[in-house]
Parts: structure tokens; C-alpha cells; sequence
């Protein structure tokens, strides 16, 4: 069960390594264009809750205490908004260094790829040019060694105190 969970996470970690690396700046594109319609629906969901507040604002006037320490739903709104373009800010940059790690780990795993395809070429041809004999090496025997001796460690006692 956990060879086939492993082997599905790393196709699909493959899959999706494939296709950022192949359609890396029309992702970033894609990305881009979301963020901007979230931010543009964010915008009009924050013009929309406004201007009902102050609506309902001007009809009932109704005195609350500590009214004057609550935010205008306006002053609300902007910090909401600012909140949803950093988030969104973010996002951008987040979207960005993964594919430009994917990017980077695709150009290095394609370089080890070569270097190894290289080294096993060579490998084959030294092992046809010296020949196909296979040549017999003698181990050696393992050696004993006299254990160390050591001094016993002395344990501190410990002392009690009967009296505070």
C-alpha cells in the first residue's frame, strides 16, 4: 500500500514538475489574471458593503455608545482591501520562485542526467576495451583488535538535605 501511495505521489509530482516547466510563463500568466479578477470582486464586495452600511446608516439613526471608537465601515473596507492586495501580493511572489525552483531543480536534474549518461557511457567502453575478463580480488581477512580498557566512570553521589 505504501509503494503505490509513494509511486502515485511521485508521478503526480512529475506530472506537475512537467507541465510548470513546460507552460511555466502561461501559469504565471493564469496566476496573474486570477489574483487580479479575486482582487477586482474583493473591491466590489467592499464598494457594495459600504455603501449598504451607509444606507442603512442614514435611515436609522440610531445613537450606539462608543460609536465614535467603532471604524466607518469606509475606513473598514480600506483596510480590508489592503489586506486581500498583500495576500494577493504575496501569492504573486509565491507563484513566481516555484517556478522558477522548478525551473532551476528541472535544469540541474537535466545536467546530473547528462553527467550520469555520460560516466556510464565511459564506463561501458573502458570495460570493452580492457576486456570482459573478470578479474578475482583476494580480500583481505578481517583483523582483531584487543578491546580498549577504560576507567569506570565514577558516579557523583548525590547529597540530601533533610533540613530546609
Amino acid at each position: 500500500m505504501f509503494e503505490q501511495i509513494t509511486k502515485f505521489a511521485n508521478e503526480a509530482t512529475t506530472n506537475v514538475t512537467d507541465a510548470l516547466n513546460e507552460n511555466g510563463e502561461r501559469f504565471t500568466t493564469t496566476s496573474n489574471q486570477v489574483l487580479d479578477r479575486v482582487l477586482d470582486v474583493n473591491r466590489r464586495i467592499v464598494d457594495a458593503a459600504v455603501t449598504t452600511a451607509d444606507r442603512i446608516n442614514e435611515q436609522v439613526n440610531v445613537e450606539l455608545p462608543f460609536a465614535d471608537r467603532l471604524p466607518t465601515p469606509a475606513a473598514a473596507g480600506e483596510r480590508y482591501l489592503e489586506f486581500v492586495e498583500r495576500a494577493v501580493s504575496l501569492n504573486r511572489d509565491l507563484n513566481q520562485r516555484v517556478v522558477e525552483m522548478i525551473k532551476a531543480d528541472n535544469a540541474k536534474a537535466a545536467s546530473d542526467k547528462v553527467v550520469a549518461t555520460a560516466k556510464s557511457v565511459t564506463d561501458s567502453a573502458t570495460k570493452t576495451v580492457t576486456g570482459t575478463a573478470k578479474t578475482a580480488t583476494k580480500k583481505a581477512p578481517a583483523r582483531k583488535r584487543p578491546a580498549k580498557k577504560r576507567a569506570a566512570k565514577k558516579t557523583a553521589a548525590k547529597k540530601t538535605s533533610a533540613s530546609k
